[in-house]
Formats: C-alpha cells, structure tokens, sequence
C-alpha cells in the first residue's frame, strides 16, 4: 500500500491569552485513514478559526466503487464547509454515502482526526464496555462475507479472531491474522498498516474492529492512534544475486540462483510468497519430457516450430521472435525442472480454448502455496547466508559513483529501511496492475481488476531510474472476463439474482455495445468478455424502454454471467423479470447504468458524441438488407426502440495482469533505451513481458502463456544472474 505521510506540520490551535481570552485557530493537516485498498487522507487548512481548505485524497481506492464517494465529498460535503466557522462544522452529521461505505467511513474518520489535531484535541480515554461479538464484513469475495470475533475487555481490543473465512483465499487471510492482527492488539490502534497483497481482508478485520469499538459505546477515531516508525538504517553485504519480489517468477530466480550455488536474498512486499502465481489455474509448458512419458508414450504434444510460427504470425513483428523461440524451447523444461528438483506437482497436459487446440497447458496439482513455501525454504537452507524477507518493499537501486548495479535500498512494514548489497539484481515485481498512475499513463486509463495490489511496477519505475528501455508497455492487458463496472452487495436493496440481470444486461448479444465515445466495436454475439478489451477499461451496452418492458413480460433470451467476478445469482432464460423497473432505478441510482429521456439526452450525459448515429446504424442490420460489418446476424440485431428513457448500463474489462514492461534479451538482461544491456540488472515475469506480444492485439489464448514465461524467464535469469555475480571483479 502507497502510504500518505503527513503532509503539514500540525500546529496546536486553541490556546489562551494570559488574559483568558481564547486565541483564534490557525493550523494544517493531513490524516491518512486506512480504507478499502489505501490510505484516504483528508487535507484540513484552518486560518483564523475558518475552513479555508478541505480536500479528500485516496489514490489506491477503487476509481469506480470510491470515485462517486470522493467526488460527492470534493464538490459538495467538504466544499459546503470551506468558509465556515471551525466551530459550526458537524462531523457526525454526514450521511455515509452508499456505494462504498468503507472508504466513506474512513473519509469521515481522516476528517475528524485531521480537526481534533488541529484544535489539539488528544484522543479521549474510553470506558467500554465489554464484549464479545461476531462480525460479518466484506473481504476480496463479493459473494461471501467473512466472520470475524472481535473481544473487547477492560477497556482494550482483547482478541480478534476470524471464525469463518467465506470466501476468502485461506493463504491470503492468514496474512492478516498472523501479521495485522497481532500488531492492533500490540498498539491498540486501527492505524496500523494493512497488509500487502492481502488489503481487502486488512480492510475486513479493521471494519470488524471498528464496528465492536462502536457497540461497546466507543468512538473508533479515538482509536486511531499513530503509530511511530523506525528510522533505522541496516546494511546486509555480500550478496551474489538479489530477487525483487518473491511471486511465481521471482521463486523461480531465487531457486534457480540457489542451486547454481549463489548466495540470495529475496525481498517480497507483501506477507506471502507466491504472489499471482498461487492465484492462477497454471503454466504453459511445450512438450515437458516428464508428461509426455506419463501421457503420451514419450511422444511430442506438437511441433515445436508450429506454435513458434503461429504465435510470430499473430504478434505481426511486434514480439522479438529469439524470445518467442525461448519461451516456447524452454518452457516444457521448465516445468521438469520443478517437478523434478523442487517438488512441484501438475496435472496433464491439455488444451485450452485456442482455435488450433494446441495442447500446451497444465493445471496446479495440490497446494499450491505449500509448493512454493517449501521449495523456497529448501532454496534458502542450501547456503546459511540465504535468506529472505516478507512485507519488504523496495524503494531503489542502488548503484556506485560508475552507475553499475551494486543492491536494492527498500524499507520494511515498520520503517526501517535496507540496504541489500549484492552483484546482480532480478527484478521480478509482477509488473503494474497495482498502479492505477501507470495504467493511466501506458493504458488509456484505470482498469478494474481482481489482482493482487501488490503488483504496482516498483520493479519497471526502478529500472527506468537508472536508464532502461520499455518493451510493448502499452500492450493490452490480461484479460477475458468482463461484468458491471460497479459492483453492488446486499445492502444495495437488489438480490444476487437482481443483480445477475445487471451482469447479464453488460454480456448478453441482444443489444448494442459501444465504447466510451458511443461507437460500436465488436460482434455482440460473439464473445463479449473477451473482446471488451478494445473499448479500453470500460464499455456501455445501450436500451431502450421496449427492451425493458420486453424483459418484464417475457425475460432474457441469454444467461451470460461473468466468470470470477459474478454475484451468485442467475438469470433464468424466458422467466419474466417483473421487477425490472425497480432494477433500473437502483442501477441508475448506483450509477452501474445511467437513463435519459431521449438518446440525444444518454449521449450528452455520457458525453458520446457519436451514439445517435450508431444506433441508427446498428438498427438498419435488423432486417438483413444491411450487413453489419462485424459480422453480426440479422436475427440478432433487436433494433434499439424509438421511444424513451434509454438506459446505459456501463461494463468494465476486468483484467488479472499486465503484459507489456521492460526490454531484455534472451538471456534476461535489462536494456537500456538504447538497447544495450545494464550488466548486473535482469527482469522477468511480468516486469519484461510485453517481448512476446503485439499491441495489436490481446493476450495470446493458447494457455498458461503468461504463468509459463513467469516461471521460465525466473529459471533462466537465476542461473545467468549466479553466473554474472561469479564473474564479477
């Protein structure tokens, strides 16, 4: 999690006169808050007793769940109060906006702790009473809450306890309980940091905190108690190669480099190793020798150089073919080495949903992190200098007075900051779909996704720092599932299944599906989720009210419901919705869709300024004398109705990684922006990615490709790092 820091000095304001006489306010701050997936800081400038500025900030928060939330305490609650008297300002009298109600409480608790330092109002001293109760919060799941018992006694946060996971990954929870929970019952405060990879479960255990603190009578800003960081500074010398980021292709590396008898540190910033990798079905991998014995009496599963010249013909000259070649040359021995020498355990290899049926890929057989926890712990006991270290977040290479790589600086979760010297760095953070800014800058915008936070680009940002070239690092990112673009629960007032009308509403075929300047680009009855992707982060299916009214007499003739990221609800096909007016209305006023009387009307509120004539357009394919030129049937085109409201309801391409990063050579070297490699600097995963791709195009759908380079491109950069470090003066 990027942490806000403090921005101002607080100065203490109310103070009196030897006369008595109360001396006016005048004092700054800036109190970041935990939310949903960061900080939220509330900005508070008070001169002469007045609210001259109040500003809400919360970059890691969800653009389209807080976005709504922080825009309306921006432009109307916070703006209300700039230019009242400090004194008739009532924080408690905010409604909690719905829609994002975490962020919402913690916008609401920055404000009250930004004002009390600035009247130098010291926490009060509370007398709650005791409890024990269950809390059902929301977590990563959006299905399923999870139960957490949190104890209040004498006055303390006694225990926290989590008694049902729901649907929460086991490995990720335990993050939390193992390393968040003992640090709020060691500080008794709700400040402390949420932990890497794992924030919305942080969030859920902080929420379950807060809400027992509430019942037992007590106010929760009270128990956002700063927490002191060290400033301490450890230096750690000696090192051969150093692993930036412990996930799939960084244990690869780490392993790797072991067992050519280098001495490694791994540094990993969130609480578990494996990162994505633990995450995902599993690995492409071309003709392993220990399948092809198991499955196929020894034989090849393809042709080496038919995959090699498909995947060269769909990249159209954008991918380097010498790491084409690479991936699809090594990738079956990768995955012998793991099973072999590191315990790792697939199941067959089979085929995925590309045309040619390639088989190419295999699952993760058992548990997944136990095999990647064991074959670390094996890699660190082959030498007593090995080691490594969670919640560890580097900042910087570092570099000598000649600008070779010479170590990593990075600072751990409780302030104190490493110096890690060693001769060759791996950077393996698992590239930047963590940081909204980057997606911003190389994507066209933020894309809502399911992975794991941690990936934020630390890895590409700190390569660039010392001169490196960028590969295809505006290549499409991973992605074939799509669904709303604001996800509601169950307090939104809609059941699952209501909610699965939304979902379907952005997947069915039997309406049109625009980008966000209202032009058609896809084939509705093809594969919606998985094209979605050219429209950018977000795309909008358009009706009109005769489609509504049709779903109320006689339902939907589809039942597309979103992988991953789906409710639990269904749409049963040919059931009447009766209920579709209060769907709509709930929707609009979530903003999952948006209505206007007229369709010139939707196209100025969404600003589309080609809308109107798509539709007329899209209406003249429904009789067939007008072929559409995506190759959409006649019978499928269900002509957008002439009379209002129209309705928008806005789809988002959900994405699980990024694809395009660093340049490399095949031997993983990092290369500098005039293509020359930086000796002792090597890049893997989806730090280097985007040499295998176009952006042309989306990710390859052969399978596994993007876990199999994670893994082959680690085992190499291990042994050629070990190498580069062994040779060096």
């Amino acid at each position: 999690m990027v942490l806000v820091l403090a921005l101002l000095a607080i100065i203490v304001a109310v103070r009196y006169s030897e006369q008595g006489e109360a001396e006016t306010i005048t004092g700054s701050h800036a109190a970041p808050i935990p939310g949903y997936a960061g900080d939220v800081t509330v900005h508070i400038e008070v001169v002469a007793d007045i609210i001259t500025e109040m500003t809400v900030e919360a970059p890691d928060e969800t653009d389209m769940l807080a976005g709504p939330v922080l825009d309306q305490f921006n432009n109307e609650v916070f703006a209300d109060m700039v230019g009242q008297h400090i004194d008739n300002v009532d924080l408690d009298d905010i409604d909690v906006i719905s829609g994002a109600t975490i962020t919402a409480n913690a916008v609401i608790t920055s404000a009250k702790v930004g004002m009390r330092e600035i009247q130098g109002i010291e926490p009060e001293t509370e007398d709650l009473r005791n409890l024990q109760e269950v809390y059902h919060v929301p977590g990563y799941s959006l299905r399923e809450q999870f139960a957490v018992e949190v104890t209040i006694a004498d006055n303390e946060i006694a225990a926290i306890e989590v008694v049902d996971s729901g649907g929460e990954t086991e490995a990720i929870l335990r993050t939390v309980t193992e390393r968040m929970v003992p640090r709020i019952l060691e500080h008794q405060s709700l400040s402390v940091d949420a932990i890497s990879g794992a924030t919305a479960s942080s969030s859920g255990v902080r929420t379950a905190v807060n809400n027992a603190i509430v019942d037992a009578g007590g106010d929760p800003v009270n128990w956002y108690r700063t927490i002191e960081k060290s400033d301490e500074v450890i230096t750690l010398e000696g090192y051969d190669v150093i692993v930036v980021g412990l996930g799939g292709s960084g244990t690869a590396a780490y392993l790797s480099a072991a067992e050519q008898g280098a001495t490694v540190f791994g540094i990993e910033k969130a609480g578990k190793i494996g990162g994505t990798s633990t995450n995902v079905a599993g690995p492409m991998a071309i003709n392993p020798q220990t399948k092809m014995d198991e499955q196929n009496a020894g034989e090849k599963f393809l042709e080496e150089e038919d995959l090699i010249q498909d995947w060269l013909e769909y990249t159209r000259g954008d991918a380097k073919e010498e790491l084409v070649r690479f991936m699809v040359e090594e990738s079956g021995e990768t995955m012998d080495w793991l099973i072999e020498n590191h315990g790792f355990s697939f199941g067959n290899i089979s085929a995925f949903f590309h045309p040619r049926m390639w088989e190419v890929w295999a699952s993760y057989a058992g548990d997944v992190d136990e095999m990647y926890n064991n074959a670390v712990e094996q890699a660190t006991a082959l030498d007593e200098k090995n080691d490594y270290m969670l919640e560890l977040t580097a900042h910087r290479l570092l570099v000598d007075s000649e600008g070779r790589i010479i170590g990593v600086e990075a600072e751990l979760y409780d302030g104190t900051t490493y110096r890690i010297h060693g001769g060759s760095v791996i950077l393996a953070t698992g590239g930047f779909v963590g940081n909204p800014d980057m997606q911003r800058e190389f994507l066209g915008g933020a894309w809502r996704s399911f992975a794991l936070d941690q990936n934020d680009g630390a890895g590409i940002q700190a390569a660039q720092e010392v001169g490196a070239g960028l590969y295809n690092i505006d290549m499409p990112p991973m992605q074939h599932i799509a669904s709303n673009a604001v996800l509601l629960g169950d307090n939104s007032g809609l059941t699952p299944d209501d909610r699965a009308v939304l979902a379907a509403m952005v997947l069915n075929p039997d309406t049109m599906v625009v980008n966000e300047s209202g032009e058609r680009f896809l084939d509705e009855s093809g594969l919606i989720a998985f094209e979605s992707w050219r429209a950018g982060p977000f795309y909008y299916t358009i009706f009109s009210q005769d489609q509504i009214e049709r779903y109320k007499r006689q339902g939907m003739d589809f039942d597309e419901a979103p992988m991953s990221v789906d409710q639990g609800g269904r749409v049963e096909v040919g059931q009447p919705i009766e209920n579709m007016d209060t769907i709509m209305a709930i929707a609009v006023a979530s903003g999952v869709a948006y209505r206007a009387d007229t369709l010139e009307g939707l196209a100025d509120q969404l600003n589309m300024e080609n809308l109107v004539q798509e539709v007329e357009l899209y209406n003249s394919y429904s009789d067939g004398e007008v072929q559409d030129p995506f190759g959409k049937a006649s019978d499928l085109v269900n002509p957008i109705g002439s009379e209002g409201p129209y309705y928008a309801v806005k789809g988002a391409a959900y994405i699980y990684g990024t694809v395009g990063g660093l340049d490399i050579d095949v031997e993983m070297n990092v290369l500098d922006t005039k293509g020359k490699q930086i000796p002792g600097l090597y890049a893997v995963g989806q730090d280097s990615m985007g040499v295998l791709f176009t952006p042309q195009d989306a990710y390859v759908s052969y399978g596994g490709a993007a876990q199999g380079w994670v893994l082959t491109s680690g085992r190499i950069a291990g042994a050629n790092a070990a190498e580069f470090a062994g040779n060096r003066e």
